[in-house]
């Protein structure tokens, strides 16, 4: 095991008091995989990711364990995680041109990296550059060293991203929604040069998207969130074929399936509700088509509902390893490859 998160909870200061944005995730990523992060906008995808890069505001309140290769960052200093991050674990954002300096040449900012974690020369750091330029598949690597964010497309923009995070050969690599502001045919390249970059170099990824799509196609395994807990986690294809979670089958209904005509698709009413104004039992209960008294009052456990499968739903109280098959079945992991 690579990555663990036990019982992680964050609290941000919010008009004078605290309030909880997380509460006990708990989730592992192997050496070699990718796990898929899931859910609506608000549910907590980003600040998972931002609680293991320990990138949070000073006054944030981050509990629990993340474990990363047997060691407890959440005791490093500032200085050792600074050390930490872009070295061991590194992280692509959702928007290349706001990651990116517009005041530096591409080929510094992925020598910046190399300055601060290697002992490198400045003629091995200009090879390291054109050679990270070249990995990640962009033509006339040295003449793009040279050029600025302004000068390229999104999509090599990205490429550039990759580059920085991958110039240490990290172990884990985070990836918050990449591909969301590219076209069809640019996020499939770039998704195609994680998993190479994934396989090449041994190392694990988290991959935050809200497009199922890209879950089916390169996550391993899926953490499902929703406000702020987690609330299902399977094998990818064992929770396309199979979801338990009401939250779940709402978002693979959402989904349109290639050959059925549907004058409206599924979706899941209502919103997120907000972190200082959560429900006291099951988070989902005023959405829920399944709703029953008990999920008003009393949070759910997470309990196994197949192999390696996870649910935190009362109608699978007592009923471990006998729950009825969902109603989504294949179609589910159908619509989402072909999406």
């Amino acid at each position: 095991m690579l990555l663990e998160l036990s019982d992680v909870s964050l609290s941000l200061k919010r008009d004078g008091k605290y309030v909880k944005i997380l509460d006990q995730v708990s989730f592992e990523v192997n050496k070699g995989e990718t796990v898929g992060i899931v859910g609506e906008s608000g549910c907590g995808k980003s600040m998972t990711a931002l609680s293991i890069m320990r990138l949070l505001p000073e006054k944030a309140k981050l509990s629990g364990e993340i474990t990363l290769d047997n060691e407890n960052v959440m005791k490093y200093s500032r200085r050792t995680m600074e050390k930490v991050r872009g070295n061991k674990m590194a992280m692509i954002f959702q928007d290349p041109l706001t990651s990116l300096n517009p005041l530096q040449t591409v080929g510094r900012q992925i020598e910046e990296t190399l300055l601060l974690h290697t002992d490198l020369t400045k003629d091995q750091r200009k090879e390291r550059v054109i050679h990270l330029l070249t990995e990640v598949g962009l033509p006339r690597a040295k003449e793009i060293a040279s050029e600025y964010p302004h000068q390229l497309s999104g999509g090599m923009r990205q490429r550039v991203m990759i580059a920085i995070s991958m110039a240490c050969n990290p172990s884990l690599l985070i990836c918050d929604e990449p591909t969301t502001a590219l076209d069809v045919t640019v996020q499939a390249q770039i998704l195609d040069l994680m998993n190479r970059l994934k396989v090449s170099n041994e190392m694990s990824i988290i991959m935050i998207t809200h497009d199922l799509g890209v879950v089916a196609e390169v996550c391993d395994r899926v953490v499902v969130m929703y406000a702020g807990k987690v609330v299902e986690q399977a094998e990818v294809k064992e929770l396309f074929l199979n979801p338990k979670h009401p939250y779940t089958k709402g978002l693979l209904e959402s989904i349109p399936k290639l050959g059925v005509k549907k004058e409206k698709l599924g979706s899941i009413p209502g919103m997120v509700p907000s972190p200082d104004k959560m429900p006291h039992g099951c988070r989902f209960f005023e959405r829920c088509p399944s709703a029953m008294e008990k999920c008003r009052g009393a949070v759910p456990p997470m309990v196994e509902v197949g192999n390696e499968h996870t649910a935190a739903c009362w109608l699978y109280e007592g009923k471990e390893g006998e729950v009825p098959d969902a109603n989504v079945g294949s179609k589910g992991l159908e619509a989402a490859l072909h999406n």
